[in-house]
C-alpha cells in the first residue's frame, strides 16, 4: 500500500476538488450565458441580436473550455484555463456595457455576478483567486473612464469575495488535514488489528500443538496415568492404567 504524506493528500485532494467544481462551472456558466439573453430581449430589445451573439460566442468558448479543462489534472493546467474562461466572460460582459450605456449600465452587475462565482465556489488558492478578480477588473476599468459609483461596489464584491475565498479555502485545507489524520489513525488501528489476530493465530497454533505432544505422551506413556479432579474423582486415564486396573 502507498503511504501518502499529509501535504501530498492535502494538495491532490484540492486537485480533485478543483476539477469537479470547475467542470460544474463551465457548464453552469455556458448555460447562465445564453439563458441570461432573456434579460436582455426585455431590458434592451435594440441590442438583443447583437448581445445574443456574444452570449452563444461565450457559452461555445466555454463548452470548448470545459472539455479541455478536463483532459488533464494539473493545477498550473487548470489556472490557465480559469484565466481564460475569466477573461472571456468579463470581455462578452464589457461589450455589453461599453453597447448599452457605458460606466451606467446596468450590466455592470454581470461583473459582480462574474466575481462572485469565480470566488465563491471555485475551492482555488486565494494568489489565482486575486489574479482572476483582478482580471476581471482590469476588463471592466481600463477601457473607461473614472465612474466611482460602479467602483466601489465592484471593488467592494471583488475583496469580499476575497476574503471570503480566503477563510473557506482555510476551513476546507483544515477539514482534509483532519481527514488525513482520521484516515492515518484508522490504517494504524487495521495494522494492530491484523498484528494482534495474527498474533492470536500463532498462539492458538503453538497452543493446539502442545495440546496435541501432551495427548500423544498422555496416551503412549509406559506408565499409568490417572487424572482426578480435587474430590478424587477421576477424569481421564491413559490406556495403560487400562491395563494395570
Amino acid at each position: 500500500m502507498i503511504v501518502m504524506d499529509k501535504e501530498k493528500y492535502i494538495q491532490q485532494e484540492l486537485l480533485n476538488s478543483v476539477q469537479l467544481a470547475g467542470s460544474s462551472l463551465f457548464l453552469y456558466g455556458a448555460i447562465m450565458d445564453v439563458s441570461l439573453s432573456i434579460l436582455d430581449y426585455f431590458v434592451t430589445p435594440d441590442n438583443f441580436l447583437r448581445f445574443l451573439i456574444y452570449r452563444v460566442i461565450t457559452a461555445t468558448l466555454t463548452i470548448a473550455l470545459y472539455f479541455i479543462f478536463k483532459l488533464k489534472k494539473d493545477i498550473r493546467f487548470q489556472s490557465s484555463i480559469f484565466i481564460l474562461a475569466a477573461l472571456i466572460t468579463s470581455v462578452m460582459i464589457e461589450l455589453m456595457i461599453l453597447s448599452f450605456g457605458g460606466h451606467q449600465s446596468i450590466y455592470y452587475a454581470g461583473m459582480m455576478i462574474l466575481l462572485v462565482l469565480i470566488l465563491g465556489f471555485l475551492p482555488i488558492s486565494v494568489r489565482l483567486a486575486a489574479l482572476l478578480g483582478c482580471i476581471v477588473y482590469a476588463t471592466y476599468l481600463l477601457p473607461m473612464r473614472v465612474f466611482i459609483n460602479n467602483n466601489i461596489f465592484l471593488l467592494a464584491s471583488a475583496f469580499g469575495g476575497l476574503g471570503w475565498r480566503y477563510f473557506n479555502q482555510q476551513l476546507f485545507i483544515k477539514n482534509l488535514s483532519l481527514e488525513y489524520d482520521l484516515s492515518q489513525d484508522k490504517q494504524q488501528l487495521e495494522k494492530y488489528s491484523t498484528q494482534l489476530e495474527q498474533l492470536v493465530q500463532e498462539r492458538t497454533k503453538e497452543l493446539n500443538k502442545s495440546e496435541t505432544m501432551l495427548r500423544s505422551l498422555f496416551e503412549n506413556a509406559n506408565d499409568g496415568i490417572m487424572i482426578m479432579d480435587g474430590n478424587g474423582i477421576i477424569l481421564s486415564v491413559n490406556e495403560k492404567a487400562c491395563e494395570i486396573h
